[in-house]
């Protein structure tokens, strides 16, 4: 309670800001235990980012577009309003404009001594932010318990040059392939978790990674080495070798070597959506929803597809949205500005 009544100050602050200059007010709040900084312009995140801690503060981004601090060497919670735009209703997207490229940090010990990557990126969450330019992780060891929750990841970079455990992208719309690889290196990854996500393809999985993927929408050719239940497949002719396959629905495909049960092949869009369609690709408007949700139940009892499982699609943030505002135009008597807020959140169970 104490944290949303600190972001509501804030965002009232930005509300103020707005009334005063007639103009929208890009703002980045740094939250750093009970204290709380605000930051204002296309560089607030840098701004926030250089006087954040090395780890456990949070900063809260209004919509709009920012660049971004890289290297990110600090392991942080950078919260945005969200990937989606809807103009009807006043709603607009937090837009990262470079890639966010996270790197663990060297220090020099009170010996003299270098200590390499000291400073973890480990336990960041990237939440409600279109990140147009993507992501990538570099470290010589492993990077540990992210999460990437509920945004959108551009078609430059979704790259890891590190090993990974304990990896979330939860509720996420992939621009392009996920690339497991860099530069013929190869990379251990452990638990990494795909949840209700649209992913284009994988490239590069290897037979030693755990890379499950759960109610998601799969394109790609290529399915090999993964583990996926309860998703939607599209594209993958024959080959899925390595990967084991549980309660999925294949469209317009029935390749020959499924390791796995329950899964419903050769399916045709007609029969499976709700709405028209005859690809997967995303644009933004179809939703992917089934048209028949009782007839397709996978392995947890709930709905094959987005709007299946413990976390079912939803691209609002959990962090409060706002979504109208109204500030007088004129100060009352006892001084005060009078402004009314209008926010919504997605509830984390």
């Amino acid at each position: 309670m104490k944290k949303f009544f600190l972001l509501m100050m804030a965002c009232g602050v930005a509300l103020w800001g707005r009334a005063q200059q007639g103009t929208d007010v890009l703002m980045a709040t740094l939250q750093h235990g009970d204290e709380v900084s605000v930051y204002y312009g296309k560089t607030a995140l840098e701004e926030a980012y250089k006087v954040a801690a090395d780890s456990g503060d949070v900063i809260t981004l209004s919509a709009g577009r920012f660049t971004a601090p890289n290297p990110i060497q600090k392991s942080l919670s950078i919260v945005g309003n969200g990937f989606v735009s809807d103009m009807e209703n006043g709603v607009f997207p937090t837009i990262i404009e470079s890639n966010l490229y996270f790197k663990p940090r060297d220090i020099v010990d009170d010996d003299g001594e270098t200590v390499k990557e000291a400073i973890k990126v480990d336990g960041t969450k990237l939440e409600g932010l279109y990140l147009n330019g993507g992501m990538v992780f570099e470290s010589s060891g492993m990077v540990r318990n992210v999460e990437v929750v509920k945004c959108r990841i551009g078609s430059d970079y979704r790259q890891f040059k590190t090993s990974t455990e304990n990896f979330v992208l939860r509720q996420c719309i992939l621009d392009d392939d996920l690339c497991f690889n860099s530069e013929s290196s190869w990379y251990n990854h452990q638990n990494f978790y795909i949840v209700g996500c649209y992913v284009p393809g994988i490239q590069f999985p290897r037979e030693y990674n755990t890379i499950l993927m759960d109610h998601s929408i799969f394109v790609d050719d290529r399915m090999n080495n993964l583990t996926v239940s309860n998703s939607i497949i599209g594209g993958v002719y024959n080959d899925i070798s390595g990967s084991v396959v549980n309660n999925c629905i294949f469209l317009e495909q029935n390749p020959s070597n499924i390791i796995g049960a329950g899964n419903w092949v050769d399916c045709k869009y007609s029969g499976i959506f709700e709405e028209g369609m005859n690809d997967l690709a995303w644009d933004g408007v179809k939703t992917f929803k089934l048209k028949y949700p009782e007839e397709y139940i996978g392995t947890d009892g709930t709905q094959v597809g987005l709007y299946g499982g413990p976390y079912p699609y939803n691209p609002t943030p959990s962090i409060p949205q706002i979504k109208e505002s109204h500030i007088d135009t004129t100060v009352a008597a006892d001084g005060k500005l009078k402004v009314s807020v209008t926010v919504e959140a997605q509830t984390e169970d």
